[in-house]
């Protein structure tokens, strides 16, 4: 299956927003085999995977800036950037968490 280029960032997106979502929720959607251990408290694996779904936001916001269609330019710049905003935020208060519970 072929994704037309324009397609590409709102796709781009809409995949990170659910892997998003599925690293947020993975201890509620998966509690035998959770990427957050229980009984440690070591947040850098979601950390890290946050890190890399933030980058892919800047990576759609600059594919999307790159397309010729307006809509999807303003699609791109104000979903991307509230999403990278938001999503950076979260990181910055499980690092914070983390620097936390680590003695």
């Amino acid at each position: 299956m072929s994704i037309p280029k324009e397609n590409k960032p709102i796709v781009l997106t809409v995949i990170l927003m659910a892997a998003a979502f599925v690293v947020f929720f993975a201890n509620w959607l998966f509690p035998q085999k959770s990427i957050f251990p229980s009984t440690t408290g070591d947040l850098t694996i979601p950390l890290g995977l946050f890190f890399a779904i933030d980058v892919g936001f800047i990576v759609a916001l600059v594919l999307g800036v790159r397309t010729k269609k307006t809509s999807f330019v303003w699609f791109s710049i104000i979903a991307n950037s509230i999403f990278f905003v938001l999503l950076s935020g979260l990181i910055f208060l499980l690092a914070i968490a983390n620097g936390i519970s680590e003695p």
